[in-house]
């Protein structure tokens, strides 16, 4: 009979590292979408943990039942951060996508967004599917994983308040980062579907007998599609340097 034990410095490591991981696969994309089953993202979690846990074992671990409990909401709100920081960078694009679709009309007919299971606008959600297939095919899922192991070796048992701050101070820039990421990614489109409707507008005023409003919607959706189109190649130089970003300053505040 095969027998398999665990040391118990080794068995509370994995314990914390496995709560750090499933609050951060909760909140982290493109582990926190709705689309992929329950059983998967703790199997993941777990996975990950496993790994973690070679380095968590070698901090200075809880003795008591209270500090144990204590260190479970730490691992908990450590794990929740960090999956939020990668959020904020890698949402962007889907910002951008909503941005456009402002600009170009096509904000009315709302659509369902098949991996977060909410209502967004079209090109919002056509941002969404090209950056979730962006994030795998050009490695930057594997970035975001490696970043999160390592955060083990930086922040471990051990959370000075110093840090606390100093991931509040991220948080908050990178809320401020964040809209203006999703501006500079969206700015070439929105600068020349603004540029259409100030010609419609010319149009308008040139040639009162023309309906500017019967072509005009056509027009900007027509243009939206052709300047997104061309947009498209800077996106996952885009995404590589977001998740590049997030990365670093997250091991710049930890």
């Amino acid at each position: 009979m095969i027998t398999f034990g665990l040391s118990p410095a080794f068995a509370t490591a994995l314990i914390l590292a496995f709560v750090r991981s499933v609050a951060w696969v909760v909140v982290c994309p493109p582990f926190s979408n709705v689309s992929i089953p329950v059983k998967v993202k703790i199997g993941f979690a777990g996975a990950v943990a496993f790994f973690a846990a070679g380095t968590l074992q070698h901090d200075v671990l809880p003795q008591s039942d209270a500090q144990v409990m204590i260190q479970v909401v730490v691992q908990a709100f450590v794990g929740v951060v960090l999956g939020f920081v990668v959020s904020l960078f890698v949402n962007t694009v889907v910002a951008a996508g909503s941005l456009i679709d402002l600009f170009s009309g096509l904000n009315l007919p709302q659509a369902m967004d098949p991996l977060s299971q909410q209502q967004t606008p079209l090109f919002g959600q056509f941002y969404n599917l090209v950056l979730t297939a962006l994030l795998f095919t050009t490695g930057a899922a594997v970035v975001i994983v490696e970043g999160f192991v390592r955060s083990f070796q930086a922040v471990g048992t051990s959370f000075p308040s110093t840090t606390l701050g100093s991931l509040a101070q991220t948080v908050a820039g990178d809320v401020a980062t964040f809209f203006a990421a999703a501006i500079e990614i969206a700015a070439p489109v929105i600068v020349i579907l603004f540029c259409t409707e100030i010609l419609l507008a010319l149009l308008a005023k040139a040639v009162p007998q023309i309906n500017v409003f019967v072509f005009g919607m056509p027009l900007q959706v027509a243009v939206a599609l052709m300047v997104v189109s061309v947009a498209l190649i800077a996106l996952p130089g885009d995404v590589t340097n977001l998740v590049g970003k997030a990365i670093t300053q997250l091991f710049g505040a930890i």
